[in-house]
This record gives structure tokens, C-alpha cells and sequence, in this order.
């Protein structure tokens, strides 16, 4: 993967789109479209794509769906903080393969859709979004449905099974959970000490080496939909969502945690406990050597992750 202006003029332009996707007819792919496609390794044949927008809670969503010839399930993916569909496009091949139907999107400020970069004033503006989006999903796309989701995805799976206890899914799937980050305690003090200089409004982000695939690590940081900034509004909220999720009631949602012994991005010793409390259903497994990018590590250490959702997911 290597930023040109070519691919920079594409994405930008995808961007600006307003084309509203259709659930029931795919798309015919567009130079653009492919353009994506290739950029982001979706290469697999016999897939229909369905590709465009949705305004939702006041933002325009960018939505893919990927559906094979035979269809047997839909899967519903959230990706995570700095991360839009392009990352996921390992584990929609893999969900693919097994006849999965796989729905995503860009949350807001993220790849596509629409939204100040990398921001959000509360959590629930994610929730909300994904909420809104759900229910078009089951309205038009009936039957079977599972939900995963890895890191910030994971934490707006868990906010909403929380928030809606009754709800039902066929499983869930928490990827790399954030609840907390790590290094959780210094992080609250250094946010509150930027606090004092009211005019720093976002810090510098630092690419860290969350997966052992040195080819992901390189495309990370030359993919023209990254962000260099993180805005101090998205830690605010991040905290203030710590805050509220202790007093949330619990789940009995048939739920898969897959975790990373080697996760340094997320304090996940701390948030699996908390998830075990909440989530009365639980299955967790750790995976050796795995980093906080499960779904983009090497492929040995994949391998053994699409290996434990496929389990899952048939059990």
C-alpha cells in the first residue's frame, strides 16, 4: 500500500459521495470502486458488493455490505478507533468464506463517513449510530444475526447489549475490548494536565506496533484515511464512558471474548473482568503472542483467531 495523490483523489471523492446504498441490489463496481477495493486487498470473487451511505444520528454513514452466492447468516462488524472498513477486509474474507453475510461501516469521523476526525463528545453518539443502523438491518436484511466487534467496536456492542438487556442477538463476538486503555491512570492524569492549557485541543498520536505484521504496520501509516491527531474530546469521552459502564446492569447474551496476551493498546486483564461481571454467558479464550490488531496480526497468529470465531460461530 502506497499513498499517491491517484488513490488520495479516489478516497476523497468516495468521501464526498451522497450515493445511498442499496440492501438488496449490489453495486456495479465503478472505477472508484475498485480503485478501493484493490487499495484495500478486497479481492475475492463471487462476492456482491453493496457500497454508499446513510445519514444517520446526523451524520452520513458510509455502509458495505458483502454478500457471497450462498447465504447462510448475517454478521455485523464494528471496527475500531483510528480504523474503518479497509482494516477489516481479512476477516470479511474469512466470514465470506463461511457463507456469512458481512454488514459494516465507517463510524462517524472514521474512513467515509462523515464527521470531525477521530471525535466524539460522548460515547452514546456511537451507540446511537449503531442503534439506527441495527434496525435498518434487521428490517431489511431478516434472519440470523451475530454481532462482533473489535476494540472501540467491541465497547459500542457492549454499551448497547448493556443499555437493552432484553435485546437479542443469535452471538456475540468482543474482539481486543476497549474499556480501559493502557496504562489507564497516567493517561487520566496526562489528560487532565493538558486540561490547564485550554488552547491544546488535540495530542499527537503515535503509531505503536500492535501487531506482529510488518506489512500492516507499514500500510497503517501511509493509508490516506489515518488521522495524526487524536482529539483530547475522544479521551473526555472515553473516560466519562468508564465512569457510567460500572453501574450498567448485566447480559445473558451468548458472548465470545478472543484477547491478546500481548495487547499493550488496552488494560485487558482489567476489562475482561469487568466484561466477566456483565456478561453472565461468557466464553473468553487468550491468544499466545497476540497483539491489540487480532484481525490484522500475522498469519499464523490470525489463522488461530478466524479459527476460534468459525468454532464459535458453528458451535
Amino acid at each position: 500500500m502506497e499513498k499517491t495523490p491517484e488513490i488520495q483523489d479516489i478516497l476523497d471523492q468516495l468521501s464526498r459521495s451522497t450515493n445511498t446504498i442499496d440492501f438488496h441490489k449490489p453495486n456495479k463496481i465503478t472505477n472508484q470502486i475498485r480503485a478501493y477495493r484493490d487499495f484495500y486487498n478486497f479481492n475475492q470473487a463471487d462476492i456482491d458488493l453493496h457500497f454508499g451511505k446513510l445519514a444517520i444520528n446526523n451524520k452520513t454513514v458510509h455502509v458495505q455490505i458483502f454478500k457471497p452466492k450462498h447465504h447462510r447468516a448475517t454478521v455485523f462488524l464494528l471496527h475500531g478507533y483510528l480504523s474503518h472498513i479497509g482494516h477489516l477486509s481479512h476477516v470479511i474474507h474469512d466470514l465470506n468464506r463461511q457463507h456469512f453475510t458481512v454488514v459494516s461501516y465507517d463510524l462517524q469521523g472514521h474512513g467515509l463517513s462523515s464527521g470531525k476526525a477521530a471525535s466524539i463528545n460522548t460515547f452514546y453518539d456511537y451507540v446511537a449510530t449503531m442503534e439506527q443502523l441495527l434496525e435498518i438491518i434487521k428490517k431489511e436484511m431478516p434472519g440470523r444475526l451475530y454481532l462482533i466487534g473489535h476494540s472501540t467496536g467491541a465497547s459500542i456492542i457492549i454499551d448497547y447489549c448493556l443499555r437493552h438487556p432484553a435485546a437479542y442477538f443469535d452471538k456475540i463476538i468482543l474482539v481486543a475490548p476497549l474499556i480501559r486503555s493502557n496504562h489507564w491512570y497516567l493517561s487520566n492524569f496526562a489528560f487532565y494536565l493538558t486540561k490547564l492549557v485550554p488552547f491544546i485541543k488535540t495530542i499527537k498520536r503515535k503509531f505503536r506496533e500492535n501487531s506482529s505484521d510488518k506489512r500492516f504496520l507499514h500500510d497503517l501509516k501511509y493509508d490516506p484515511l489515518q488521522t495524526t491527531e487524536i482529539p483530547l474530546n475522544w479521551v473526555k469521552a472515553l473516560i466519562a464512558w468508564n465512569k457510567k459502564i460500572n453501574n450498567y446492569g448485566s447480559t445473558k447474551l451468548p458472548t465470545f471474548l478472543i484477547q491478546g496476551n500481548q495487547d499493550k493498546t488496552v488494560d485487558w486483564k482489567y476489562n475482561l473482568d469487568l466484561i466477566q461481571d456483565k456478561f453472565e454467558n461468557l466464553q473468553s479464550v487468550q491468544i499466545d503472542n497476540g497483539r491489540h490488531e487480532l484481525f490484522n496480526e500475522s498469519e499464523p497468529i490470525r489463522k488461530i483467531v478466524f479459527k476460534e470465531i468459525q468454532e464459535f460461530l458453528n458451535d
